[in-house]
């Protein structure tokens, strides 16, 4: 059988329809390398540009991943001298840190700007202006066990009172156990009862400590490395979610956002009602 053959680092690549639901979807089965890639695919860089940004994906790998993302119909090759076909959430330059959207341009045409929302499906709850909002959870193959035996316990660290009770009661009325921390001392108090949470729902920017660096230590910690964690943040840039993924998050998804989608994503990254799709 003819192996394929694989695109070259001069390839680029654009996001399909199918793909920006594995972003917006609340849910997907991509492997982590994979995600990490449709993340990064912009529409103008090369895959070797690109590349700079997966030092820990061989050159091979990546191509095959790219061919992968292909052959599922998450992302399309952009032809030479096609216009660039830009997504709702594309509003931030990961690379430069400039505007790269028309949703995004001062001054633009409110008419262009709605037109833009509707041919993207419509992700206005989600969509923040001068960011890249994303709903992202990576599902497990098997469902998760709860800790205690009973219900889930989900541990929210949080620094808005206000979401932080909103959030907690939705989650109570799904049928799980909230938990909540607001700084680091009572996150750290959280981490040390036992059972430890089953999930954790983390801010990226907390008053006296990083959501990063507490993803990180969870990570390094042997007794609950293992904990599920999704980055549920204001940081709506394409730099927070590569540096979360790339750390060992589960998941991220950019605020504001519908509690619904949440509960999908709390779901999918517990194994909850999910019937796991094989992997390519």
């Amino acid at each position: 059988m003819t192996e394929p053959v694989l695109p070259s680092l001069e390839t680029i690549y654009e996001v399909n329809d199918k793909g920006w639901q594995q972003l917006q979807g609340s849910s997907t089965v991509l492997p982590s390398a994979a995600l990490r890639l449709l993340v990064l695919v912009d529409g103008k860089r090369t895959l070797e540009q690109l590349a700079k940004h997966l030092t820990d994906v061989p050159e091979e790998k990546l191509g095959k991943l790219a061919l992968y993302l292909e052959q599922q119909g998450h992302i399309q090759q952009v032809k030479v001298g096609a216009p660039h076909k830009a997504a709702a959430f594309d509003v931030i330059d990961f690379y430069s840190g400039q505007s790269t959207s028309k949703a995004a341009s001062v001054g633009g045409d409110p008419a262009s700007t709605r037109k833009l929302l509707e041919d993207t499906n419509d992700f206005t709850a989600t969509l923040k202006s001068q960011g890249y909002a994303v709903r992202i959870a990576r599902q497990v193959g098997e469902t998760v066990k709860p800790a205690s035996g009973g219900r889930y316990s989900v541990l929210l660290v949080e620094d808005a009172p206000t979401l932080m009770s909103a959030v907690c009661k939705f989650l109570e009325l799904e049928g799980f156990a909230p938990r909540r921390a607001g700084k680091r001392d009572e996150v750290v108090a959280e981490l040390r009862k036992v059972p430890p949470p089953d999930l954790i729902l983390l801010d990226a920017e907390l008053p006296d400590v990083s959501g990063f660096d507490i993803l990180a230590s969870v990570r390094r910690h042997p007794a609950l490395k293992h904990i599920p964690i999704i980055m549920v943040t204001g940081k709506a840039t394409r730099e927070g979610v590569m540096q979360a993924l790339a750390a060992g998050a589960n998941g991220y998804i950019t605020k504001p956002f519908e509690f619904e989608s949440l509960i999908g994503s709390v779901k999918a990254v517990l194994g909850i009602g999910i019937n796991p799709q094989p992997e390519a």
